[in-house]
């Protein structure tokens, strides 16, 4: 039962992070088999080892520490530290007329 309100909580809490009018942002795994966890912690549950190759969709900010992130559809948490250089999104350029 707690795992299922945790999942909810976390869903809900990407959803806001999504509705919240930001673009989110698309990054990398800075080294092969960096952790996404359930929580933001090292002593939690290990959701999934990252690859370098891996899209990791940075939600938002958790605190100075930790990303909440979204891979494969899957939320957890990842040590901001571990994260390549955010990718922006692609912006649309407005060309001026003359």
């Amino acid at each position: 039962m707690k795992k299922i309100i945790l999942t909810l909580a976390l869903a809900a809490q990407t959803a806001f992070g999504f509705a919240d009018g930001h673009q989110a942002v698309t990054a990398s795994a800075r080294y092969e088999n960096s952790k996404m966890y359930r929580q933001p912690g090292t002593s939690t549950e290990v959701l999934k080892a990252l690859k370098s190759s891996d899209e990791i969709v940075v939600v938002r900010r958790y605190n100075s520490a930790w990303s909440i992130v979204t891979v494969d559809g899957q939320v957890g948490y990842v040590l901001t530290a571990e994260l390549a250089k955010p990718i922006k999104p692609a912006t649309h350029q407005v060309i001026a007329k003359k």
